[in-house]
C-alpha cells in the first residue's frame, strides 16, 4: 500500500522523481509495490531529464485512467506512445519496442508536419486521401501507407478516450504499390564482401551479417540483433521474428555448414568487447536502423564503384533482400525445407513474397 507524499511534488499519483548526483529517475509504482516503469537520464543532460519527465508524466496520467484532453494530434501521438510504453510486455495490444521506437522515429515526425496542429475530430478522410496522394507524388507510395496506418491506430487510441466519435482512417484505400522483385545474384553478394574485406572494419561486419541473413533465411531485424545465445551444438537456433498475437514464439534451427559456422565465427573474431550481440557496433550494441543503413549505403557505393572499374553488372541491395535471394536460390535448387527455413507455417508466403524467380521449370507429363 502506498502512503501519501512526505512532500508534495507535483507528480501524478504513484509517480515518484528522485534526483540524484549524476542521475535523475522517474518510476511508477504498481499497487503490488513492483514498477511499471523507470526512466533515467544524467543529471547534467537537462534535455534529456526534460524529456523523460514528459514522457513519465504522461505515462502515469494513462496508467492513472486520465482522460485525454481534445487538443491537437500531436498531444494525442505523445499519449498514445505514452500508453504503449506503460503497457505490460506480455500484453496483446502493445507492439514490439522495436516497432514503437521505428514509429517514433520515423512514421510520427512526418505525418505530424500535416496533421500535428489539427484537432483529432477535424480529421476528415479527404485529408487522409489528400496526404496519401502527396506523398505518392513525392515518391513514397508505400511509407505514406506506413504513416497513415499509425495514424490511423492513433486515432483509433483516440475513441478509446474519447476524443473523437469515428475514426477518418477506416476504410481507406491505402497506395497501390508495386511488389519488390529485387533478386540478388550470388555474384553481387560475392563482389560485396570482396569490397568489405578490402576495407574491414565496420563494413567487414556488415557484409558479415548480409552473408549470415542470406545463409540463415532471416528477416534485417532477427539478424542485426542475433545474440551469442543463439549458437548452438547443433546450429543457429533463433527466434522467428513475427508471430500473430496470441501464439507463443516460434524459433527456427539452422544446421551448421562449413561456411556458416566460417561467418559466425569471423563476426565474433571482430568484436572488440564481449558483446551479446555477434554483428555489434564498435560499442558492442546491436546497430540502429539508421546506423546500419548509413554504414550500408557506404559500403554499396564502394561496390558499385568496384563493378564500374571491373566492367561487371551490379546494383545495390539492402539486408532486406538476402531473404528472397536465399529462397529464390534454394527453391531453384529444389530444397524442400525451405519453408521451415524461413519460419513460415506454410510456404504461401514463400511462393507470393519470396520466390523471384523469373522461369519457373517444370517436367513434362509422361
Amino acid at each position: 500500500m502506498i502512503g501519501r507524499r512526505k512532500s508534495p511534488d507535483g507528480m501524478p499519483f504513484r509517480l515518484y522523481e528522485r534526483i540524484g548526483k549524476f542521475k535523475v529517475s522517474y518510476g511508477y509504482k504498481l499497487p503490488d509495490g513492483t514498477w511499471s516503469f523507470r526512466l533515467t537520464a544524467d543529471a547534467s543532460d537537462k534535455a534529456a531529464v526534460a524529456r523523460i519527465r514528459a514522457e513519465a508524466i504522461d505515462r502515469a496520467n494513462v496508467l492513472n485512467g486520465a482522460p485525454v484532453e481534445g487538443g491537437e494530434t500531436e498531444a494525442l501521438f505523445r499519449r498514445y506512445f505514452a500508453w504503449q510504453r506503460g503497457l505490460p510486455a506480455n500484453s496483446e495490444d502493445r507492439k514490439a519496442d522495436s516497432t514503437l521506437n521505428e514509429n517514433e522515429k520515423y512514421e510520427a515526425p512526418r505525418i505530424l508536419r500535416t496533421f500535428g496542429k489539427v484537432k483529432p475530430a477535424l480529421i476528415k478522410p479527404v485529408h487522409i486521401y489528400k496526404y496519401l496522394d502527396g506523398r505518392a507524388a513525392e515518391g513514397a507510395p508505400s511509407k505514406a501507407n506506413k504513416e497513415v496506418a499509425l495514424l490511423s491506430a492513433v486515432l483509433e487510441f483516440g475513441r478509446r478516450k474519447g476524443v473523437l466519435e469515428l475514426n477518418p482512417c477506416r476504410d481507406i484505400k491505402y497506395n497501390k504499390t508495386r511488389p519488390d522483385t529485387r533478386y540478388v545474384t550470388p555474384a553481387e553478394l560475392d563482389l560485396v564482401m570482396r569490397v568489405a574485406r578490402e576495407r574491414g572494419g565496420m563494413y567487414l561486419v556488415n557484409a558479415l551479417c548480409l552473408r549470415a541473413a542470406y545463409l540463415t533465411v532471416s528477416r534485417p531485424d532477427e539478424m542485426r540483433h542475433i545474440t551469442r545465445q543463439a549458437i548452438t551444438a547443433r546450429g543457429m537456433e533463433m527466434a522467428v521474428g513475427k508471430r500473430k498475437k496470441g501464439r507463443a514464439e516460434k524459433f527456427k534451427l539452422i544446421e551448421w555448414s562449413i561456411e556458416l559456422r566460417a561467418v559466425i565465427d569471423e563476426a565474433l573474431s571482430l568484436q572488440r568487447t564481449t558483446s551479446l550481440y555477434v554483428f555489434g557496433n564498435s560499442d558492442g550494441q546491436p546497430y540502429t536502423t539508421s546506423g546500419w543503413n548509413t554504414n550500408l549505403r557506404r559500403l554499396m557505393a564502394h561496390a558499385a564503384k568496384k563493378a564500374a572499374e571491373e566492367g561487371v553488372e551490379f546494383a545495390r541491395f539492402t539486408l532486406k533482400d538476402m531473404r528472397p535471394a536465399a529462397v529464390t536460390d534454394r527453391v531453384d535448387e529444389g530444397d524442400e525445407t525451405i519453408t521451415n527455413a524461413t519460419g513460415h507455417s506454410s510456404d504461401r508466403m514463400v511462393k507470393q513474397v519470396y520466390d523471384r524467380r523469373k522461369t519457373k521449370a517444370a517436367r513434362a507429363t509422361e
